[in-house]
């Protein structure tokens, strides 16, 4: 058996637990610098300070500024599959009740007391990103095609267990899906007072459900 395949498979040591927590740390300050001052007021600095570790950490562990907005990106969007994937039942859905899962849970995240620091973070990206040319705007780009693809296989998988009619233009509808959520994500962080949640939450379900199962017809 080769060295790796060992190391793979060793039980953590106390310094791999320590080496994990600086990255959350890490993590979890640049999420919030990200929030609170956008991409432009991220520095490696700001980043450690909050953390509690020194600069050099950031490095460490993530290389540079830009392997360390990477590495937030990743985590934002494991931790809504995370989420995902620990509803009751997940597993058993059929391609359209994935595909409404995700909405709900967009919805649910959002309507928590305030916008969530990950949504606040993740909308900043994609706004800057649009002026960007520093490698952002493919980073971001990138970002949510890795998202659209998750819906495009539920969308199909919905085609082939019969939950979606036959004829769903499954690459539109996922765009379609990704558009809903990002609209609402930012006009939600402009003006939450008077973002009805529930009310957008149940129009967008009814228009997804109308849109993925209506037969059409001829006249």
């Amino acid at each position: 058996m080769s060295e790796p395949t060992v190391a793979a498979r060793r039980p953590p040591t106390k310094r791999d637990d320590q080496r994990e927590a600086s990255r959350r740390r890490l993590l979890n300050a640049a999420l919030e610098i990200l929030a609170e001052e956008g991409y432009r007021g991220l520095t490696v600095k700001k980043v450690g300070d909050r953390a509690g570790v020194s600069r050099g950490m950031v490095n460490y562990h993530f290389m540079s500024k830009a392997g360390l907005v990477e590495a937030v990106v990743a985590d934002i969007r494991e931790t809504f599959i995370d989420l995902l994937r620990s509803q009751p039942g997940y597993a058993r859905m059929n391609g359209l009740e994935s595909v409404l899962a995700k909405l709900d849970q967009l919805f649910a995240r959002l309507a928590e007391p305030e916008p969530g620091v990950r949504a606040r973070a993740l909308l900043v990206l994609l706004v800057e990103a649009v002026g960007s040319a520093d490698g952002m705007k493919d980073l971001m780009a990138e970002h949510l095609s890795l998202v659209r693809t998750g819906v495009e296989e539920d969308l199909r998988r919905g085609i082939a267990d019969g939950s979606i009619r036959p004829d769903v233009d499954v690459v539109a509808q996922a765009f379609l899906v990704e558009s809903i959520a990002r609209g609402v994500l930012l006009q939600y962080q402009l003006d939450s007072a008077r973002t009805r949640l529930v009310d957008i939450a149940r129009a967008a379900r009814e228009t997804l459900v109308l849109g993925l199962t209506s037969t059409r017809g001829d006249d």
